[in-house]
């Protein structure tokens, strides 16, 4: 007889949202987080997500980010906003994203 082993939902963290950045690329190279240009990536629970309020769903999250542009190019900054709200809708326990951006570090760039 085999027997199905219930495993509970694991809650995303903050240092999974951190991970996933790592995926996103600056325009010169370097992955957003390596060059420093994340200033906080946290996550609140989504209230009006589908089935937010249906018992043994997992919970679903809205990502918060604040980062700073990698430069003064509007088309960058924007590239990389589009850049980072894809990555992260594409995991199943974010279902929103709310990019906060800053201007660029270094503006003469």
């Amino acid at each position: 007889m085999r027997r199905t082993i219930f495993r509970a939902p694991t809650l995303m963290t903050e240092a999974d949202l951190l991970h996933l950045l790592r995926d996103c690329y600056t325009p010169t190279g370097p992955n957003i987080v390596a060059a420093g240009l994340v200033r906080s990536a946290t996550l609140t629970p989504d209230p009006d997500a589908p089935g937010a309020n249906v018992p043994g769903l997992p919970p679903r999250f809205i990502a918060h980010i604040t980062l700073h542009a990698p430069s003064t190019d509007e088309t960058a900054a924007t590239q990389l906003s589009a850049q980072v709200e894809n990555r992260l809708l594409g995991v199943p326990s974010i279902s929103r994203v709310e990019i906060n951006l800053l201007p660029a570090l270094f503006p003469i760039l």
